[in-house]
């Protein structure tokens, strides 16, 4: 059995599960080089058919997450007369939110009936439209595709891709949350004797995603995009300075406990005006920490009052919100939490795999699918691409080593900086070892020499380390009770350790986004760190994505060398090849 799932929204992606198991997964920014690009992404779907070595006849489910196509951007039905229409009047909608419900608050809850009224009264027209369109594209038979509510695709996405059901765990508290999608921005849901059931939702217009995409635009940055920025500028403010500007905040978000829903004190898509009316003046950095702590605040005890609720301990996350790890680190280490589980780059780009596990569930009712385990899950390339790239590659010195992960192990161990292109690409926003630059953490001069010859980061912003899963207790405060493989936690570090990692953690508060790595989920990467630990004495790297900044992660051995042209990298490891240039 072949499901094909599509997320066209933010950064679109396409997965494919094969009798249960997701087995392709790639984001289409990868191939056509736009970053977060929204709409129908045909390359990824070229590519998981091609790698099952299947057609489209072939498929027996394509599951598209999201009902209604994204407000804003290019959308899977581009050109279709209703999808125009539907588009045009959500944004009038919107437009009528900023200026009425900013004078008038109480007028909300008449925005959210004309929301729902609009997104009824064309869903049926849209949904029969896209079916054709995206049947015509792709050559899937229109009554084999299937839409499923945003929200709904990041729960199964976290549910059925945690370990907990593998584990025998069967009660688990499943929390979404991100900027909006199908009206909603927040939901909690109950799942217990084999069902997924929802307590609770919160509309768009009360989006704690859309609050802190509010602050990223307010503090000069690109929302949707440069959220991490604000998190990693907010430990550099004094508590008493950042408390300030929270006190003028604080009340902007809170929780419902009775309802279980997320309230914010003017419609979320007007935060921004907020922002401009009553934080003229304050601090960028103050501002950074009094949103993180409002973040913070509210998400944790939206999380404790679901689990005073229900006496369930067992947490599940996903949805963009989470892609924040300090706030990860904080619901981890919460006493009220049994068992934490955020699913991997939980942005929209993660419900192509709650599509595909909806689909399954929805044909195999008795069944669950695989739940995820490493995400190499991208294109490889045959070596014969090294003589293909031919004259790309004049100006270089190549060789071919006999054992290529001691060479790296030896150049990093002599404080190089070593980018690395081999096998299968990982997917999601976190480089995994296969699309990374890698260098030595215990060099601060490195941070410096990254950022110089490619990275160009912001200067408050840190790097993260790998670490052996043998020797993560050597140099984390490592919680059992979350998962560490997929860089979605931030751990505080110990003390004694922190010289060996020093250019991979935050320069301020000291703790480490790292990427907790077990031998069997990529063992050439294990052995590079094995064999710099030989050498060293240190079983821990840097790691950062091999792109140059503002641009994707590179997709293809082209995009590799065009990025060591254009940059100051030295050495590029290309599957068996290591590359250098003069």
């Amino acid at each position: 059995m072949y499901i094909l799932g599509i997320s066209p929204d933010h950064n679109a992606t396409a997965a494919l599960l094969k009798d249960g198991k997701v087995i392709a997964c790639v984001s289409e920014e990868r191939f056509n080089r736009i970053k977060n690009f929204f709409g129908l992404p045909l390359k990824s779907i070229d590519y998981c058919l091609k790698f099952a070595g299947i057609n489209p006849a072939q498929i027996d489910l394509l599951v598209i997450a999201s009902e209604v196509p994204p407000p804003i951007g290019p959308h899977t039905t581009k050109g279709s007369a209703n999808t125009a229409l539907y588009n045009f009047l959500k944004l009038g909608h919107r437009t009528l939110i900023e200026q009425v419900e900013w004078r008038y608050p109480h007028a909300r809850r008449i925005n959210e009936f004309g929301y729902n009224l609009v997104s009824k009264t064309l869903k049926g027209a849209i949904e029969k439209n896209r079916k054709l369109v995206i049947s015509n594209t792709t050559g899937v038979d229109k009554n084999r595709i299937l839409f499923v509510d945003h929200h709904l695709c990041h729960a199964y996405t976290t549910l059925y891709g945690a370990p907990f059901l593998k584990s025998g765990i069967d009660k688990i508290l499943v929390f979404t949350a991100d900027a909006e999608g199908d009206g909603l921005s927040a939901t909690v849901s109950l799942y217990q004797s084999g069902k997924l059931q929802r307590i609770s939702k919160t509309s768009q217009n009360n989006s704690v995603g859309g609050f802190y995409s509010a602050i990223t635009t307010y503090l000069g940055m690109k929302a949707g995009e440069h959220e991490y920025k604000v998190m990693g500028l907010a430990p550099y403010a004094a508590k008493k300075d950042l408390d300030k500007v929270f006190n003028i905040i604080k009340n902007w978000i809170m929780v419902d406990h009775k309802n279980l829903k997320l309230k914010t004190t003017v419609n979320s898509h007007s935060f921004l005006r907020l922002c401009q009316e009553k934080l003229v003046g304050q601090r960028f950095d103050h501002i950074a920490g009094a949103a993180q702590k409002l973040l913070e605040v509210r998400m944790v005890e939206w999380v404790q009052a679901a689990i005073k609720r229900t006496g369930i301990k067992r947490v599940a996350v996903a949805g963009g919100v989470f892609m924040n790890v300090k706030l990860n680190k904080l619901l981890a280490n919460n006493a009220g939490i049994e068992n934490f589980f955020v699913f991997p780059s939980p942005g929209d780009e993660s419900n192509a795999f709650g599509t595909c596990f909806y689909g399954y569930k929805k044909t195999n009712p008795d069944k669950n699918p695989e739940p995820i385990g490493d995400l190499y899950l991208g294109p490889s390339f045959d070596i014969s691409y090294i003589s293909r790239l031919g004259k790309k590659l004049q100006a270089f010195k190549i060789t071919n080593p006999r054992n290529i992960e001691l060479e790296i192990a030896k150049l990093l161990s002599k404080g190089e900086i070593v980018a690395r292109f081999v096998d299968r690409s990982e997917w999601g926003a976190r480089a995994l070892g296969n699309r990374s630059i890698l260098a030595d953490p215990s060099n601060l001069k490195v941070v410096e020499e990254i950022n110089k010859m490619i990275k160009n980061r912001d200067f408050w912003m840190p790097f993260a380390p790998i670490i052996l899963d043998e020797d993560k207790d050597k140099y984390l405060k490592y919680l059992d009770k979350s998962t560490g493989y997929y860089m979605m936690m931030a751990y505080d570090t110990k003390q004694d350790r922190r010289d060996d990692l020093v250019a991979a953690i935050h320069p301020y508060d000291k703790t480490a986004r790292a990427q907790i790595l077990q031998k069997e989920f990529n063992p050439k990467l294990w052995e590079i760190i094995n064999r710099f630990k030989e050498l060293t004495g240190r079983g821990v790297l840097l790691n950062t994505s091999f792109n140059i900044h503002g641009e994707p992660i590179v997709g293809s051995p082209e995009d590799a060398i065009d990025v060591l042209k254009r940059s100051g990298l030295k050495y590029l490891v290309l599957g068996p090849y290591l590359i250098v240039k003069s």
